[in-house]
């Protein structure tokens, strides 16, 4: 197989694979396939802007992650509102806030370890005709319809927040700034290890999404307020402990970068077959069970494993 061949393979492989992992195939189905505007922002131009960047110099996933979580600001926050989608006085949904990083970061990581798992890219890696155009202007597209919409009022949390929109989307572009430069610095760092508001940030995603979790299950089968709160002390405390071992192992593994991670190959898998069995079972629907099934068998599983392998050692992507 050529290397321009491959190349596109490759590509091919990150767009069918990107949506399954973000969990946008369970909104929308197979259309989150072939909706070629999603298609090309964010997938395909987050692939073609990492892929640039790793040819220039390695990354590890510290500063993929830190990517991501940049990116989760200007496209959930932003552009499709997500994070403003609350009734609280400044309209920011803080539980979004905190874990849209999170979902972006791991996603994108382990994103491109998978592709690497499968598809390794090429020592020389074909160049890719327009890459460079496409990276430019799709973000200066995407720039141009977010000031229409924001000038003209088009963006539904104008109505219901009034300006108190724009001071949250300021918030939210000061965010993305501040880890992108935050990315900035780690490149000049000889090797870049997560610093410590990462693991508070991680502890904070993961104990949300458990005590999401077993209160949507004890809600389901009306047990007593007694077993809810036993059952969140006991997520508290296995958490606690889950945190402790792994700053404890982070100075056990080599400090050199691993080029591969099987509990990140996991959490991928975890992913993508929970996916496809939700979507067998229930279809794409705003189904409620939806959220509670995908936080179970998607989400929880694989960011335990994700959360282990990233916290404890460097993976190269």
């Amino acid at each position: 197989m050529g290397r321009n061949s491959r190349a596109l393979l490759r590509l091919a492989a990150a767009l069918v694979l990107g949506p399954l992992l973000s969990g946008l195939a369970l909104s929308r189905g197979a259309g989150a396939l072939t909706e070629w505007r999603t298609l090309v922002f964010p997938y395909l131009w987050l692939y073609l802007f990492i892929e640039g960047r790793v040819r220039r110099q390695a990354l590890n996933d510290g500063q993929v992650f830190l990517l991501g979580a940049a990116f989760s600001f200007v496209y959930e926050g932003l552009l499709t509102k997500r994070m403003q989608d609350s009734f609280a006085v400044s309209g920011l949904d803080w539980v979004a806030v905190l874990g849209g990083p999170l979902e972006w970061g791991m996603t994108v990581v382990v994103w491109l370890h998978c592709l690497q798992a499968l598809l390794p890219r090429d020592e020389e890696p074909a160049s890719c005709p327009g890459g460079g155009l496409l990276v430019a202007g799709i973000p200066a597209l995407v720039g141009v319809v977010y000031l229409w919409k924001s000038v003209f009022g088009h963006f539904r949390v104008e109505h219901f927040l009034g300006p108190m929109w724009l001071i949250d989307d300021l918030a939210l572009a000061a965010g993305a700034y501040w880890l992108w430069r935050r990315y900035r610095r780690s490149l000049e760092e000889p090797a870049y290890h997560n610093p410590v508001w990462v693991w508070v940030f991680v502890g904070l995603g993961l104990w949300f999404l458990g005590s999401g979790l077993l209160a949507e299950a004890c809600l389901a089968v009306e047990s007593p307020k007694v077993l809810a709160y036993t059952l969140e002390t006991f997520w508290l405390a296995g958490l606690g402990i889950f945190l402790w071992v792994t700053w404890r192992d982070r100075r056990l593994v080599s400090d050199d970068p691993v080029r591969r991670s099987r509990p990140a190959v996991a959490s991928a898998a975890f992913r993508v077959l929970g996916t496809l069995v939700l979507l067998k079972f229930f279809g794409a629907t705003d189904d409620p069970r939806m959220a509670f099934w995908s936080g179970l068998l998607c989400d929880w599983p694989s960011k335990l494993l994700f959360y282990y392998a990233f916290l404890t050692s460097r993976v190269e992507v």
